[in-house]
């Protein structure tokens, strides 16, 4: 089990990698229209110090998702709920965090045989617009209609991950979805990310 030392040598690191530039960050087959069941999330993390977490949230919570609130360190969800749940099997999780606690996450769970299935950020420019950049399929992209909506973009995001499709496994590559005119309760960015079970040999 990795100790509280080294969990929070990891967060530190975090802060100082350029999560876009990271390799494997990409998305998988989006959902058909006869593809199986959504993926169930064991949690579903956000960010409480934030609104565009809140309002994550809140409409997560209205889709019936299992949620988790952070206050920007994940070694409570780590130690008291991750890492028993992961012993017993791999579970998929998904959030809206900042950049640092999905790292820390993503190498926990590599450990535990999971990955990096998707991810996506939302960066609050100083113009006043959010612009939103998702790696992921066409289908999924269209799905996510980030294009259509302004502040509400978190709304959105909690729809797609309540549909997020079990059988996601084909990467592709990056798109950029056009900026947002919106206002934004803080200069943030923030990523939304999926963490599956591996796909069996």
């Amino acid at each position: 089990m990795t100790s509280r030392r080294e969990f929070i040598q990891m967060g530190v690191a975090a802060l100082a990698l350029p999560i876009s530039g990271r390799a494997g960050f990409s998305l998988a087959q989006s959902a058909l229209p006869d593809a199986p069941a959504p993926m169930q999330f064991y949690k579903v993390v956000f960010d409480e110090r934030f609104g565009a977490g809140r309002a994550f949230a809140a409409e997560a919570q209205r889709l019936g998702l299992p949620l988790h609130g952070i206050r920007g360190d994940v070694t409570s969800l780590w130690y008291n709920e991750l890492y028993p749940r992961w012993k017993q099997g791999p579970v998929a999780i998904a959030g809206l965090t900042q950049k640092a606690p999905l790292f820390c996450l993503d190498l926990l769970a590599r450990d535990q045989r999971m990955r990096l299935a998707y991810l996506g950020e939302h960066v609050h420019r100083s113009e006043g617009h959010v612009e939103h950049v998702l790696s992921g399929s066409p289908d999924i992209l269209e799905q996510a209609r980030f294009a259509e909506t302004g502040p509400d973009w978190t709304n959105r995001l909690a729809n797609l991950m309540s549909r997020f499709p079990e059988n996601c496994f084909q990467a592709s590559a990056p798109v950029i979805v056009a900026p947002l005119v919106g206002p934004g309760d803080q200069p943030e960015h923030f990523v939304s990310w999926v963490i599956a079970p591996r796909r069996a040999a």
